[in-house]
């Protein structure tokens, strides 16, 4: 495992417990699964892969009411805990919830690189001549640089095809 290559990758699993009664940790979450809210319990795992290895360097039971704790500061906690145990990944994915500033300025600030989703009406710079949705301006194949509000530069990716949104937005910093 070489810590100085590969992607560090945050999967949001919600682990389907439909006929809990009274256990622990089980509460209502989403489940991109079913697409609904379901009973179960919602598991953050913190995964390294090269390509071909894939190892889980951390998790956390997400436990709200009982831990106080959001997914976005337990995706931060991983995300130092990881960089104390010399990682330095090539680029660090996650799903669009966790596009947050919040979530995107640590990242950045580890002179890591990321991956994401970014939802339509997040507000982009793309002349210099103000904010606009992202869902207005327009990407062209190869993408296109724009100023995230907030953050910075970022290249805007348009990807066709992917689940039933029909042009989600990928956005890569650094790299």
């Amino acid at each position: 495992m070489d810590l100085k290559r590969g992607l560090l990758i945050l999967e949001d699993t919600t682990l389907d417990k439909p006929y809990a009664q009274k256990m622990e940790l089980v509460t209502y979450h989403w489940s991109g699964k079913h697409q609904r809210v379901v009973k179960g319990m919602a598991l953050l795992t913190l995964l390294w892969t090269d390509g071909k290895t894939l190892i889980p360097c951390d998790f956390r039971v997400y436990d709200k009411p009982q831990g106080g704790k959001t997914k976005n500061e337990h995706f931060r906690e991983m995300l130092q805990k990881a960089r104390e145990r010399g990682f330095s990944p090539e680029d660090v994915l996650m799903d669009s919830w966790y596009s947050s500033l919040k979530n995107l300025k640590p990242i950045a600030s580890f002179g890591w690189h990321f991956l994401t989703r970014l939802q339509s009406d997040r507000l982009v710079n793309p002349d210099g001549k103000g904010n606009v949705p992202i869902r207005s301006v327009e990407i062209p194949a190869e993408g296109r640089i724009v100023h995230l509000k907030g953050f910075g530069f970022v290249k805007v990716l348009g990807v066709t095809q992917l689940r039933r949104n029909p042009t989600p937005l990928m956005a890569i910093y650094g790299g």
